[in-house]
């Protein structure tokens, strides 16, 4: 009220003084007394104490791990018996031996193995073992109708069976037989190298492409000491699927697979007792080149992947393989009674207590089983003639998936060393 009278609003916010900011200064100290209380302090002092703590106890805790793997690998006096790094341009035939069969290897695989250079061969230090289409040489015509393979007519048929089911095949179109459509490698030291305990050590990038199966592995150079396969046993220190991954997490094909095969026959090997696996989640298989390990001894045997802290499987020699297998009082396959072929019962490494060759191997489907998606474009069920049929029908599927370059598409490997 002025003299008696109201004032207007305008003349109000006219008179009202303009809010002024200031800026703080830096200089200017901030009073904190909760800060600077005692039980503050005090409990800050315990929680730097407690993070330190939990810092050291978990590097004490991984030196710990890593002292613990490093003194569970076994120790040994071994020489060196072998020592590859493939030098030159041509490979060793003092040290490999090619195998060339058509017939599948028992798992009624679909390639054809050659001593051809387009599917091994030795370049820049490093072995290369490379799949390629059997059209690529013969044509596609040859393929399907009209043409006779034996490989025992030619004389180069390794196995030890002769007969036309492992070293000859003929395309019949009325049939629907084809000749195995893919051609590969397969490389032994059976005739230069074989050990009865030891280490074995290959360093390796595997290929890439569908329904390829890369392999390192070990069969016994004396099959009759405890009998035919499985009888006498079988070391896969790795396999692995070559399909593309859809998704870095991918529980079929990121895998490397290590296996120990025994059994009386095909239908009670007991391999499912004594297999495990390695999947990597980044510089997969295929990507980059891995070291691949096998320690053997008479009271145990385990694979690794980079060092031998990396155990992918490790199996000890504490029970006998008779008692392990549960075996059935009759074949199924014969009718007849089975027996124990590993005897004495205390020696409990047998069949693994006698000397194996290594073998590097680029196979390309079959029907053991290995291979059991839903997307493979041919049935398992199926005879080997009739499965290979499928396969070859459905080539636009896979073999737009095969690299063209030989070092994507194929096993290249770097070095072997094999000590006993």
């Amino acid at each position: 009220v002025v003299d008696g009278a109201l004032s207007s609003p305008s003349s109000t916010l006219k008179r009202r003084p303009i809010f002024k900011s200031q800026l703080w200064k830096p200089d200017r100290p901030i009073h904190k007394p909760w800060v600077e209380s005692k039980s503050r302090k005090r409990d800050d002092r315990n929680v730097r104490i407690a993070f330190a703590c939990t810092i050291l106890l978990g590097v004490i805790a991984g030196i710990g791990l890593i002292a613990l793997g490093y003194l569970d690998v076994p120790r040994h006096k071994y020489c060196l018996v072998l020592q590859e790094d493939f030098q030159g341009t041509e490979i060793n035939s003092n040290v490999w031996f090619h195998e060339q069969e058509t017939g599948g290897f028992g798992n009624n695989e679909f390639e054809w193995t050659t001593s051809s250079k387009n599917n091994s061969f030795v370049k820049d230090g490093k072995l290369y073992l490379v799949p390629t289409l059997t059209s690529d040489n013969l044509g596609e015509a040859a393929i399907l109708d009209g043409y006779t393979l034996n490989l025992t007519q030619a004389g180069i048929c390794t196995s030890t069976n002769t007969s036309d089911a492992y070293c000859a095949a003929a395309s019949n179109a009325t049939l629907g037989h084809v000749l195995p459509p893919v051609q590969s490698a397969r490389l032994v030291t059976n005739f230069s190298t074989a050990i009865k305990y030891g280490r074995i050590e290959v360093k390796a990038k595997m290929p890439t492409g569908d329904w390829i199966w890369p392999a390192i592995w070990m069969l016994p150079r004396d099959q009759s000491r405890y009998g035919p396969w499985p009888r006498s046993g079988e070391i896969d220190i790795f396999e692995s699927r070559g399909n593309i991954l859809e998704k870095h997490a991918d529980d079929t094909y990121n895998r490397m697979h290590s296996t120990l095969h025994w059994g009386l026959d095909s239908a009670t090997d007991r391999y499912a007792k004594t297999t495990a696996e390695r999947q990597l989640y980044r510089k997969f298989y295929n990507e980059d080149f891995h070291t691949f390990g096998l320690e053997w001894t008479p009271e145990g045997i385990f694979t690794w992947e980079g060092s031998p802290i990396n155990k992918v499987f490790a199996w000890k020699f504490t029970e006998s393989f008779w008692n392990l297998g549960n075996f059935p009082a009759i074949s199924s396959q014969n009718g007849t009674a089975y027996s124990n072929p590993w005897v004495p019962l205390s020696n409990s490494a047998a069949p693994f207590d006698q000397e194996f060759y290594l073998i590097l191997n680029v196979a390309v489907g079959g029907t053991n089983g290995y291979f059991k998606e839903e997307t493979m474009p041919w049935s398992n069920t199926a005879d080997i003639n009739a499965a290979r049929s499928q396969f070859w029908a459905a080539k636009d599927q896979w073999y737009s998936t095969w690299p063209e370059a030989p070092e994507d598409r194929g096993m290249v490997v770097e070095s072997v060393k094999i000590w006993q």
